[in-house]
């Protein structure tokens, strides 16, 4: 007997059967859960929302708030990240250049190639810090920006089309409410669409 695709709000490579799904309150929680997963090691590409409050929120006209709140989490991150490069990197460029000049002495204006220098490693540590605070905070996965949406009174599904032994231990470390292997995929998701109806 074969089952019917799940459809995902991108369609892309989703189109398959998840190997589990998970249901989170809210899209805070499925963010989270997203950020979690992609930490432990699986791929962004192979977690996606499913369900019908997944196509509401990809097809969502007003997406106002929900770019604030995109721009005001990745914002704040890039800040920290950029302000940490920049600090660590002036120190290892002022202990750098401290030898380098302890050492050779150069004839004039020691204070300026100290300084000048000392800011291209705080520009270049601020340039990493960016680059490891998106690498960190941002969710690699399609889904990842619709979980800034407003909160739907249904349930949110994440599937995961990623296979593995260690999976439903990772699953279980994000607070899903309910967990369902492949066999109880479309019932699960069946059923929370009837109960919203």
């Amino acid at each position: 007997m074969t089952s019917a695709a799940i459809p995902t709000p991108r369609g892309s490579a989703h189109d398959g059967r998840p190997s589990m799904v998970a249901r989170y309150r809210s899209f805070r929680d499925a963010r989270a859960a997203i950020e979690q997963l992609e930490s432990r090691g699986i791929d962004g590409d192979d977690l996606a929302l499913v369900g019908d409050t997944a196509q509401q929120a990809a097809h969502a006209e007003d997406r106002t708030r929900a770019d604030r709140r995109f721009l005001r989490t990745t914002s704040g991150a890039l800040a920290v990240g950029v302000a940490a490069g920049a600090v660590i990197g002036a120190l290892i460029g002022a202990v750098f250049i401290g030898v380098i000049l302890a050492v050779w002495t150069p004839a004039t204006h020691a204070a300026w190639i100290f300084g000048l220098l000392t800011g291209w490693f705080a520009a270049g540590g601020a340039v990493f810090g960016a680059f490891v605070a998106v690498s960190k905070r941002i969710g690699f996965s399609e889904s990842w920006p619709l979980t800034f949406e407003d909160e739907p009174e249904a349930p949110i599904w994440l599937a995961i089309y990623a296979d593995g032994d260690e999976l439903r231990t990772a699953l279980e470390a994000t607070s899903a409410a309910e967990i369902v292997d492949e066999s109880g995929v479309e019932a699960a998701l069946t059923g929370a669409d009837a109960e919203r109806q």
